[in-house]
């Protein structure tokens, strides 16, 4: 590559990094949110499936726009988009704005992200385009892992808000730095269409899915609603194939979507993100809950799991050929597995040293599957989908992600709730439902907690707040249940990889 492509490449990684801190760094910042705005985990938790929504289903469109009218023009539009929501996410006055902005950034990292993939493309040799992919998704996947850190020391020095307003500065750099080198586009093209129809509907069913698990606990798994919004969800997953297979220009390619490798590879970019994901979101929530740490405190508290993702997503690239991808990722989810069941069993007792194990594991197995994932997902595609192939490979891992942190917190919520209640009823204290529910789902140094814990006064309130750190403790354990299965199923097609096949869509 020459000196002009090398500078594109690595202007590139500037947003690549700013995408990747968006999703995790967001994770740190619930537990400051739920206290300023004074809301509980199930409603906090919609600023993070909301922007992974958005992003997951707008991906497809975002490459097809860029396609049609222009990727260098796209790109700026949807760094534009993306800096005006950081914005009003740093400026947000109330919860219901803050998710709102969220949906925004999710729509803005959607448009701009393939066409940052189809600039890659036009500007390096076809031979050297697997390469810089795994460059781009390694850069994705160092901010996943830098971002938490940096949005808890942020949140713990009580500026939450400063984290978004770090995305505004990059999305203005990224913005003027591209616009400067990146050459002008070629002709439009508009011989491709939208998918909107298959948009809708998967956008549907996935949203039926987050907002069944986020309201079964209070709705009642049983109840009409709740039943109501599953079946929905299976008959829009149902729908979307029979919809893909008759518009003109599907989501996804008919013959990519019958690319077993393809298939596989994209699996496994996001079979790996709930277990990761919920420690990036659930560790510094348990320290903070059963420990008493402070939000900064939290966040180092993780520190090792970031330190070893961001180096190792920078080196893995490396034994992509060496090693082979097949082997690779059967390593990463074999650790997955093993940190998953660690986190199961081991006892709440051993407190901080019995996390930081499982931390360590799941780290080097995040760093062995995660860059080598995008990479083998590009190999699969043809040549000419290699874009299209990368950002479906971002859209399987934050929506698998999403609806990952969606199911393990109606488990989390659930489990910890009925543990609560018997914690105080072996404590022998007599708290009422509702402020046992309240107590379940907010921060326990909030204002509203506190509110409540003055009421029963100090002896009562510090054994509430015990039972209250062993219900979480509870909660985390059964909600790794999830994270094991998704890592087992992750280690099965591992092993069905064939790396042989890996190039081209008759595959």
């Amino acid at each position: 590559m020459d000196r002009h492509t090398k500078v594109i490449v690595a202007a590139l990684c500037i947003p690549s990094f700013m995408l990747g801190t968006d999703f995790t760094g967001a994770m740190l910042l619930v537990i400051p949110i739920e206290q300023e705005f004074a809301v509980n985990i199930t409603t906090s938790q919609w600023v993070l499936n909301v922007y992974a929504l958005a992003l997951a289903m707008m991906l497809v469109a975002g490459g097809r726009l860029g396609d049609m009218f222009g990727h260098k023009r796209f790109l700026q539009i949807g760094l534009g988009v993306f800096f005006l929501a950081s914005l009003a996410c740093t400026l947000a006055p109330s919860i219901g704005f803050l998710i709102g902005a969220r949906v925004f950034q999710g729509i803005g990292s959607a448009i701009a992200w393939p066409s940052m993939l189809a600039v890659a493309a036009l500007s390096v040799p076809k031979d050297k385009f697997g390469i810089v992919m795994g460059v781009l998704l390694g850069a994705i996947a160092t901010g996943n892992a830098i971002a938490p850190f940096l949005a808890g020391v942020l949140a713990g020095l009580g500026e939450w808000r400063l984290f978004f307003l770090i995305n505004v500065v990059l999305a203005a750099i990224s913005a003027l730095l591209l616009w400067r080198i990146v050459p002008k586009d070629s002709a439009e093209r508009t011989d491709e269409r939208v998918d909107v129809i298959g948009m809708i509907v998967l956008s549907l069913a996935v949203f039926g899915l987050l907002y069944g698990l986020d309201v079964g606990a209070d709705w009642g798994w049983t109840s009409a609603p709740v039943i109501g919004l599953f079946v929905f969800c299976l008959v829009m997953f149902a729908v979307f194939p029979v919809v893909e297979g008759r518009v003109a220009d599907p989501m996804v390619p008919i013959p990519m979507m019958k690319n077993h490798q393809l298939v596989i590879a994209l699996s496994m970019n996001g079979l790996m993100s709930p277990p990761v994901f919920l420690m990036f979101l659930y560790l510094p929530q348990y320290y903070h809950k059963a420990f008493g740490w402070s939000a900064m405190w939290s966040a180092i508290g993780i520190l090792p799991v970031l330190v070893i993702m961001a180096v190792g997503n920078m080196v893995t690239g490396r034994f992509y050929n060496s090693v082979g991808p097949r082997r690779l990722l059967a390593w990463g989810y074999g650790l997955a597995v093993i940190a998953s069941i660690w986190m199961i069993f081991a006892p709440a007792s051993w407190g901080y040293p019995g996390t930081l194990p499982p931390m360590i594991v799941m780290a080097f197995g995040g760093a062995l599957i995660f860059s080598p994932a995008g990479t083998a997902s590009v190999s699969a595609a043809d040549p000419s989908r290699a874009g299209l192939a990368g950002g479906l490979a971002y859209m399987f891992h934050l929506g698998l992600g999403a609806i990952g942190v969606g199911g393990a917190t109606a488990i989390m919520y659930e489990t910890s709730r009925s543990a609560l209640k018997q914690g105080l009823a072996t404590a022998g204290l007599n708290v009422s439902a509702a402020d046992q529910a309240a107590l379940n789902a907010a921060s326990a140094h909030g204002e509203a907690a506190q509110t409540i814990l003055a009421r029963y006064g100090t002896d009562a309130a510090q054994k509430i707040e015990a039972a209250l750190g062993d219900a979480f403790a509870a909660g985390l354990q059964q909600a790794y249940w999830l994270a094991l299965a998704f890592a087992v199923l992750g280690l099965v097609l591992a092993l069905c990889l064939d790396a042989k096949k890996l190039g081209g869509e008759s595959a």
